[in-house]
């Protein structure tokens, strides 16, 4: 998990021998932020000498995703302070307001003091403020501290699918203040009203979270929320690809998602059965345990049934559909296709086959020898019930109504996403 840098910016004329006690103040928020799970940056970690200020500093705190300002009676004045706020503020507004910006008032300043001080041009008060009392000391750091650096902390800290969560969260950045919070609201999930940036976050993990129904046409709040927002969302595009993620993670089981990774990653053979019904269903299931805006690649070989010449067929309409995905249609040894095939799963995770049809023993010792490095997933009705090779995984399956509640939703939003938004009608 990614631990926030956050810059503490401080006055450096905060000594035992000017006086002031603020140093303490300083290495006791360091602590506190490590004891949070962040990793406090301070310009005496980074700078060395003979580095210019300027070069290091600044540059260090575009490195960061936030920034506590220190404002002890020595902070008022100070000009690196000042060139500080003004760089981390700049950050703020370039970020959307992901960059947090929190200043915290240490014994000796008063709220009322910063408009006359050097900072009054800044207007820090527009800011979430905490006031670090010398009642608490430098022991009692103020809770205020935790909570408002938590958006940041989760959002960085305890995302479940960084890369799919990053992903949703720029195809629903356009939604409006009020849409985003009742989404939420539909959700369940937390927001906080001074961090627009955490509320996305914390509606695209609303909407990756696995919402299982019992029965085809049951309620859910992921139909809803996708429902309401979908249509705000302006590019056709965005709102596919946010259908086509958002539905694979509320329906398809976290157990089958892990079941077909731990496939991938073992050195057996890489086979899985789903008992399934639908052909869109093995998409669905693919498409859950990639955990990457991009799906793995799957490819679904049509062979001839006509029985003597069965499994031949079967084999040479995958090693086709191999030699045209990655091989783009080059003809290729079976080295070169080796080579290719591992290139591939490492760039991009591995080339899986999807076959809707119960595994044949003679069927399965073919294509593991022709292609180790490919992943196999039998969809059929009867897959689950077959008799696999021993190291077949049987990944957890859905219920008749469930499988096909899942298909629905992705048909009914798929028409959803592809209808035009209804221009608003005018109020003036």
């Amino acid at each position: 998990m990614a631990r926030p840098r956050i810059f503490l910016s401080h006055s450096s004329q905060c000594t035992p021998e000017s006086g002031c006690d603020c140093r303490a103040y300083l290495f006791a928020l360091e602590a506190h932020l490590v004891d949070l799970g962040c990793e406090p940056i301070v310009d005496k970690g980074i700078l060395n000498g003979g580095d210019t200020w300027y070069g290091k500093v600044l540059t260090e705190i575009k490195k960061c995703h936030g920034m506590i300002i220190l404002l002890s009676p020595h902070a008022l004045d100070s000009y690196y302070v000042m060139v500080e706020a003004i760089v981390a503020d700049a950050e703020r507004a370039g970020t959307d307001d992901a960059f947090v910006v929190l200043p915290v008032t240490l014994p000796g300043v008063r709220r009322r003091q910063l408009p006359d001080s050097g900072l009054g041009k800044l207007n820090l008060g527009r800011f979430d403020m905490v006031d670090w009392r010398r009642q608490y000391g430098p022991d009692r750091p103020p809770k205020k501290i935790a909570t408002s650096l938590r958006p940041l902390i989760e959002r960085q800290g305890a995302l479940p699918y960084p890369e799919v969560t990053d992903f949703l969260v720029g195809r629903i950045s356009d939604l409006s203040d009020a849409a985003l919070e009742h989404t939420a609201e539909i959700l369940g999930v937390t927001t906080f009203a001074y961090a627009r940036g955490h509320s996305r976050y914390a509606v695209a993990q609303g909407l990756l979270t696995e919402r299982p129904v019992e029965n085809v046409g049951d309620s859910c709040a992921m139909r809803k929320a996708v429902t309401h927002f979908l249509p705000k969302v302006k590019l056709r595009e965005h709102r596919q690809e946010i259908v086509d993620v958002v539905v694979p993670f509320a329906r398809v089981p976290k157990e089958a998602a892990d079941q077909l990774r731990l496939v991938v990653e073992s050195g057996d053979d890489r086979v899985a059965l789903l008992g399934a019904t639908l052909k869109e269903t093995a998409d669905m299931y693919v498409r859950r345990a990639s955990e990457t805006p991009k799906p793995w690649l799957t490819s679904k070989p049509a062979p001839r049934h006509d029985g003597a010449g069965f499994v031949e067929s079967v084999v040479a309409e995958v090693r086709a559909c191999v030699v045209a995905s990655i091989g783009y249609g080059f003809e290729c040894d079976d080295d070169t296709l080796r080579r290719l095939l591992a290139r591939h799963e490492a760039e991009s995770g591995p080339f899986t086959i999807v076959l809707y049809q119960p595994p044949d023993a003679d069927l399965l010792d073919r294509l593991l020898a022709a292609f180790p490095r490919l992943l196999f997933v039998f969809a059929h009705q009867q897959a689950a019930a077959a008799r696999g090779r021993k190291g077949s995984v049987r990944l957890a399956g859905l219920t008749p109504g469930q499988e096909q509640d899942m298909v629905i939703t992705h048909w009914e939003f798929q028409e959803l996403a592809a209808a035009r938004e209804r221009p608003s009608a005018r109020t003036d």
